[in-house]
């Protein structure tokens, strides 16, 4: 009797360590406790701890995109400014799986994506920020060629493409290294975010 219930408690911890190697991530947390009024500092040291702090210090964050997939709602407006520019646009998640595909809110904010590209919209990726809080950026990248599926309502003919730390494209699900070199250009051009916020 003794015997086998150590090989169960074995079998057990074996199972239970060999999930927490396959699952670093924390996948059943909860991000519903943070709000727009408070700032939220995400520790890429380990990975995904969101701790909400209350100084008026700018964070700016090169994020996971398992966190960011879980932290930015769908159809809730973000401010996107393009870095090398400085021009703002308001945008809005519409969905993405391996990364956000994204749309401009309105026609307006439609001819200011045009300014920022040139009048020439295209697949070139740029580096950006979203204003997640009031203090809190994420760095990111965008693609900037409407393509596939879209409200319709702000004179772009597609979404846009949106990319964060470690996020795939949907053609062939692998990781694009000219993404990931504009969101380190945005991670290293943080101690300049006043000259574009």
């Amino acid at each position: 009797m003794h015997k086998r219930l150590l090989i169960y408690l074995l079998i057990f911890a074996l199972s239970a360590s060999t999930f927490a190697c396959l699952f670093p991530y924390p996948i059943f947390s909860s991000y519903t406790n943070i709000s727009d009024k408070n700032m939220a500092e995400i520790s890429n040291l380990k990975e995904s701890e969101i701790v909400v702090t209350q100084d008026n210090e700018i964070k700016v964050l090169a994020v996971d995109w398992e966190i960011a997939n879980a932290i930015l709602e769908c159809f809730k407006p973000y401010r996107l400014i393009d870095i090398k520019s400085g021009i703002s646009i308001m945008i809005e998640r519409i969905g993405g799986i391996n990364h956000a595909d994204i749309e401009t809110i309105d026609n307006n904010n439609t001819m200011l994506l045009y300014e920022i590209y040139d009048n020439k919209l295209s697949w070139n990726r740029r580096p950006v920020y979203i204003e997640y809080l009031d203090n809190v950026y994420l760095c990111a990248s965008l693609s900037g060629f409407p393509h596939g599926e879209s409200k319709g309502e702000n004179g772009l003919n597609g979404h846009l493409c949106l990319h964060f730390k470690n996020s795939k494209t949907h053609g062939n699900n692998h990781i694009d290294k000219t993404h990931q070199k504009n969101i380190e250009y945005a991670l290293r051009y943080k101690n300049k975010i006043q000259n574009v916020i």
